[in-house]
């Protein structure tokens, strides 16, 4: 069974079984990703390649699992009128370091098209307070994604 007929099975059923935790925490690491990705309302390829990227070295996805993932993150995404439930994910099991890593990999999305737009900046600034990460961590995390750390 592939991740996206797990997926929509479990939304199917109002939530109510429980989906594997490991993917449900990738789906709602890729839906943040894909919400900076198009905060600026410009999906670049470059975009994309990098929230790839992203995917890949942090869950270590083959191709055909990233696909899978990455497409039902883009219909999240689209669909989403909140955010509560994946960053409600990422806080009850990612730790501090893991949080750092995804605030990480957000700014390299942000930076993939060669610029942060301001509404890319605020996304992640308000993702990082409701991931509870300090903010000497958002700045440090951008300095890393910037090459400067």
């Amino acid at each position: 069974m592939s991740l996206l007929d797990r997926l929509s099975g479990w939304l199917a059923s109002g939530g109510e079984a429980n989906p594997p935790d490991d993917d449900t925490l990738e789906l709602a690491a890729a839906v943040l990703l894909f919400q900076v990705a198009a905060a600026d309302h410009r999906l670049e390829a470059a975009e994309l390649t990098r929230l790839r990227q992203v995917l890949r070295h942090e869950w270590g996805l083959d191709e055909a699992a990233l696909d899978e993932l990455v497409a039902a993150a883009r219909h999240e995404a689209e669909a989403a009128v909140s955010l509560h439930e994946q960053l409600d994910r990422l806080n009850r099991r990612l730790g501090p370091e893991e949080k750092y890593r995804m605030l990480v990999g957000l700014w390299q999305v942000a930076l993939a098209d060669g610029e942060i737009h301001h509404h890319e900046e605020h996304l992640i600034r308000r993702l990082a307070d409701l991931l509870y990460v300090p903010h000497s961590e958002f700045i440090r995390a951008k300095h890393a994604a910037l090459g400067q750390e």
